[in-house]
């Protein structure tokens, strides 16, 4: 793999001689997921950071005076000049954390012009056009990007190759898919309800006042439920003809805001088609592991589930960082008196979630052969 060496804007540091790992675009560099991204990509073993973009109010500036000061970037990310949201970009692989209004205009316009999207933004989610991926469980549906070709122009006419969108799921949906998989899989799945306790961090930046959640539980957050409810059927479903058909599976989801920094605690019931003890099912989640293709990408950790044994776990601050925020943690499994099983369920809302979720969908779309050094 051989990095285009232009591929940085003016004023931005050009990589280091032998470097030939593949150069990245980060839009939305100035944010909480976007900062994570930037963080990720300066240890990442394939890929790195070429051009930062913001919107308009920080176009011009460095990345070091448009980030939240408690975020820690390297001197050579910190000193890079961010870009217009519209480019142009000479990286092939774009990485958007943008806000879902801007990222449905921006991101169809990156991928007429050529470029891979892998964004972490909810504006394409429910596409049925666009895969949802989580690589542990649908790895699949990424061959959908090879439909898209033409959708994506005003007129739908010729687009340039190697374009498309992929997308992450929502961050509650992220921790919770993964889990709900292998249950499927072995015992088939028919109902799920779930009640969510969700971060702070889960709000973005200007989140909800401290006032609001001092000796407080918000009840609601908007548009969460709705994604909660139709996300895990898309993710569950099947390919065809590149096409999603859709699980068939009914969710409940209610969904809170707590007082937790980062890491979404869900609390789950799920009716299964055959009846599974507490032992089979914490037997299934040990032994899942991502399949052939999706398995030692760089992101993903080796058990993606764990199961904890503890009475009194998971909980935020004790297990979100397992496998550095990648690592799911199931606890307090037991039979459910309504359906079937009911347990908990954690993960990062930041880096499994998020920022890491779209790492790890840039990592399978490079393993599988969809990643240009640079934009041909």
């Amino acid at each position: 793999m051989t990095p285009d060496s232009s591929s940085s804007p003016a004023g931005d540091p050009s990589p280091s001689a032998g470097d030939r790992r593949i150069p990245v675009a980060v839009l939305g560099a100035t944010g909480t997921v976007g900062a994570r991204l930037v963080q990720r990509l300066e240890r990442h073993p394939w890929f790195r950071l070429a051009e930062v973009a913001a919107s308009e109010r920080s176009e011009g500036a460095r990345l070091r005076d448009r980030v939240s000061p408690d975020i820690e970037l390297s001197a050579v990310d910190a000193e890079r000049t961010l870009a217009s949201l519209d480019g142009p970009f000479r990286s092939h692989l774009v990485l958007s954390a943008l806000p879902a209004s801007a990222a449905r205009e921006i991101e169809p316009e990156l991928a007429a012009r050529g470029h891979l999207v892998v964004s972490n933004a909810s504006a394409f989610r429910a596409d049925p056009g666009v895969p949802l991926i989580v690589p542990e469980v649908n790895p699949d549906h990424l061959d959908m990007v090879d439909h898209q070709a033409g959708r994506w122009t005003p007129t739908g006419g010729p687009a340039r190759e190697g374009g498309g969108i992929v997308t992450n799921p929502n961050c509650a949906v992220a921790g919770l898919a993964p889990v709900l998989a292998p249950l499927d899989a072995a015992f088939g799945l028919r109902r799920v309800v779930v009640t969510t306790f969700q971060a702070i961090s889960g709000a973005g930046r200007p989140g909800p006042s401290a006032i609001d959640l001092v000796d407080n539980v918000v009840p609601w957050i908007g548009g969460e439920e709705e994604k909660i409810e139709a996300e895990p059927r898309k993710i569950l479903g099947r390919l065809v003809d590149g096409a999603i058909e859709g699980a068939s599976l009914t969710v409940s989801a209610t969904a809170t805001r707590v007082p937790v920094l980062h890491g979404h605690l869900e609390a789950v019931s799920v009716e299964l088609d055959r009846t599974a003890t507490v032992d089979e099912a914490t037997a299934v989640w040990r032994a899942f592991r991502a399949p052939e293709v999706a398995r030692g990408l760089p992101s993903g950790p080796e058990q993606p589930i764990v199961v904890l044994e503890q009475d009194d776990r998971p909980q935020p601050r004790l297990d979100r960082d397992r496998a550095e925020g990648m690592a799911i943690s199931v606890g307090r499994v037991r039979p459910c008196p309504v359906h079937t099983l009911r347990f908990l369920v954690l993960s990062h809302n930041l880096e499994r979630g998020a920022a890491g979720a779209a790492m790890l969908n840039a990592e399978l779309a490079q393993a599988s052969g969809r990643v240009r050094p640079a934009l041909g």
